[in-house]
């Protein structure tokens, strides 16, 4: 009975509907190797150093992604969307002005990544709370959004960054991400979710966890995040370093985040049938398969199948691992 009033009380369409608006268009955040060679070029600045914007982007947004939960109770839920949307949108206009590495590490990498993570966390929570019964579809969906948007961005990006130039991309992913922050808080609203509200657990449900098995989950899932993340900030570069032109650069950025999308997704949906940790064992065959075509096989096209199977076994894991947990 408790289930059934608190969904009765809620309304799903609106808390899905600003998941999967929000989330996409902080998937920007992936779209950074598009980035790489127009940022050294404007800043004059060496690879390595401008690679560490993304590097700290990625730690950011991990913080932001854990600590977005403590919030829940002291900021009403309607209202967590703002915050991410104002981190982000700080983070990209500073990262406009930025003549330098150290303030786009600051504006891109620390800001608008927090902003990023925290914005995840916030529609994932509200995307799980609007389907508290199909968990693995929840996951999916939520999950699989933000590499969606990656996607798209990344083609985008790389279409029009020549004629527009990589530091006004920041100012034009800023405007969308205040449009669409505001969009997803005035639908959280009208979901009527509150995090602080409890949902029904089935008692008969509940199992005894052993200590060790969070530590593993997180080594696990820390070691396909890390070839994932690795490929998706510079997927475009390794392309270009095997002699692939700019338009099979780009494809390298997009399939990469096409891979990410489509494995979690389909990891997320899978977790409703099979076990977790027979999907995550997947994600990991993917990766060794992706990087074994980057050390064995010479040119632009292996190239391309390696990021699309590194791509895939990180969406796998990003969908394995949360269900399992």
């Amino acid at each position: 009975m408790t289930g059934q009033r608190y969904h009765l009380k809620t309304r799903t369409g609106s808390a899905i509907a600003a998941a999967l608006l929000f989330n996409p268009i902080l998937g920007s955040l992936y779209a950074w190797s598009v980035f790489l060679k127009p940022l050294e070029m404007e800043l004059a600045a060496p690879r390595s150093e401008i690679s560490i914007v993304f590097s700290v982007a990625i730690l950011s947004f991990t913080i932001g992604a854990v600590t977005a939960p403590l919030a829940n109770s002291r900021i009403p839920t309607a209202s967590l969307p703002l915050v991410a949307m104002a981190f982000s949108t700080g983070g990209l206009v500073l990262s406009c002005f930025a003549g330098s590495t150290p303030l786009l590490i600051f504006g891109y990498g620390m800001l608008f990544g927090y902003g990023s993570g925290f914005g995840y966390s916030v529609t994932v929570q509200l995307i799980n709370h609007a389907l508290v019964d199909r968990r693995g579809l929840a996951n999916g969906l939520g999950l699989g959004a933000f590499p969606l948007g990656a996607i798209g961005f990344s083609w985008l990006f790389g279409t029009i960054i020549d004629d527009l130039g990589a530091r006004n991309l920041f100012g034009v992913t800023a405007i969308l991400l205040l449009l669409g922050g505001v969009a997803a808080a005035a639908l959280t609203r009208r979901s009527l979710i509150q995090f602080t509200t409890p949902t029904f657990i089935d008692p008969g449900k509940s199992i005894a966890v052993p200590r060790h098995l969070f530590p593993l989950l997180w080594l696990g899932f820390f070691l396909a995040a890390a070839c994932g993340v690795m490929v998706i900030g510079h997927a475009a570069s390794i392309l270009a370093a095997r002699d692939g032109d700019v338009t099979l650069a780009m494809l390298g950025a997009v399939l990469v985040n096409f891979g990410n999308a489509g494995g979690r997704f389909g990891a997320g949906l899978s977790c409703d049938y099979l076990p977790p940790g027979r999907v995550a064992a997947i994600a990991h065959v993917f990766s060794l398969i992706g990087f074994l075509f980057l050390v064995l096989l010479p040119g632009a096209w292996a190239g391309l199948t390696a990021v699309t199977f590194i791509g895939l076994g990180y969406g796998i894991a990003s969908g394995a691992y949360p269900s399992a947990v």
